[in-house]
């Protein structure tokens, strides 16, 4: 229940954003950012101050690539920090989810679970989910409006799957959840923000499964000391426990893949993650009330 007429004009927001290595084979993240109006309104003012206006983008800030091109490392790099300090500094919130992606085809392979699109699906969910979480346990309880970069290839099915998990009675926070998801591009600053603490997410889990082997950077470092920032990686063990206790954990969430399968035939369509999101929504109505 809300807390009072007080507070009914109070509205969190979330936005959202993904971000892959260079090469888009071994590691996948996305992150959620997530703050009041008057957080977000706190850090457009020094974001702004701090970059011009003009619209950041982690890896071309971090590579000296795009915008960021004509400008030296080292105010590249000096940008880099200082935006990653006005987060610390913030009272906004984040989560970051990323994919060991080799991991994850050895895990589930020749399967349409190997798709490049499912890892972003599970990060995009569980970003979703955490962020979801946040308004219910803040004071006020409100409702959480999500806003994410614009990904074509996945719009569609991120939507769907959003109006599944907003619509999920079994979920205490899927009541705060406003009915439709927003699409943005990067000129936000919220999206900006969003995709600064992905890349730092995905980094992180590169450094560790990919060809050079770092520690943590500073960056992350510092928006984890800051309390308000978490990060989950899903690495080759994660995966292996995953795939050991798959059929368990799918049972007790109510998941009957033969039933899906006859759903398949008595339709006539294919396993993708369009009928799949379909499939969901069918056996989990939206509320009646």
């Amino acid at each position: 229940a809300r807390i009072g007429s007080l507070w009914e004009c109070v509205l969190y927001s979330v936005f959202g954003d993904e971000s892959a290595d260079e090469s888009k084979v071994r590691v996948f993240a996305v992150a959620g950012v997530f703050g009041s109006e008057s957080d977000w309104s706190s850090l457009k003012a020094g974001w702004f101050d701090r970059t011009g206006e003009r619209i950041f983008h982690a890896a071309d800030c971090e590579t000296n690539q795009g915008d960021f091109a004509t400008t030296t490392d080292a105010e590249n790099k000096r940008l880099y920090k200082d935006l990653t300090q006005l987060l610390c500094r913030s009272k906004l919130m984040g989560r970051g989810h990323a994919v060991d992606l080799a991991g994850w085809r050895d895990a589930f392979p020749a399967t349409l679970d190997t798709r490049a699109d499912i890892p972003y699906y599970t990060c995009f969910r569980n970003v979703v989910q955490e962020c979801g979480d946040l308004a219910l346990l803040s004071v006020p309880q409100e409702n959480v409006e999500f806003t994410f970069d614009q990904r074509l290839e996945s719009n569609y099915n991120a939507g769907v799957l959003y109006s599944y998990m907003a619509k999920l009675k079994s979920w205490p926070a899927s009541s705060y959840l406003q009915e439709k998801i927003s699409f943005a591009s990067r000129k936000y600053v919220g999206v900006q923000a969003a995709d600064l603490v992905a890349r730092e997410t995905m980094k992180h889990l590169d450094n560790i499964v990919g060809p050079k082997k770092r520690g943590t950077r500073r960056s992350l470092a510092a928006l984890q000391e800051s309390g308000r920032f978490r990060f989950t990686f899903y690495t080759r063990e994660w995966f292996k426990d995953f795939r050991r206790d798959f059929r368990n954990v799918a049972a007790s969430c109510g998941v009957d893949f033969k039933e899906y399968q006859e759903w398949l035939a008595q339709h006539g369509l294919t396993d993708n993650i369009s009928n799949r999101h379909r499939h969901m929504i069918g056996r989990f109505p939206p509320d009646e009330n």
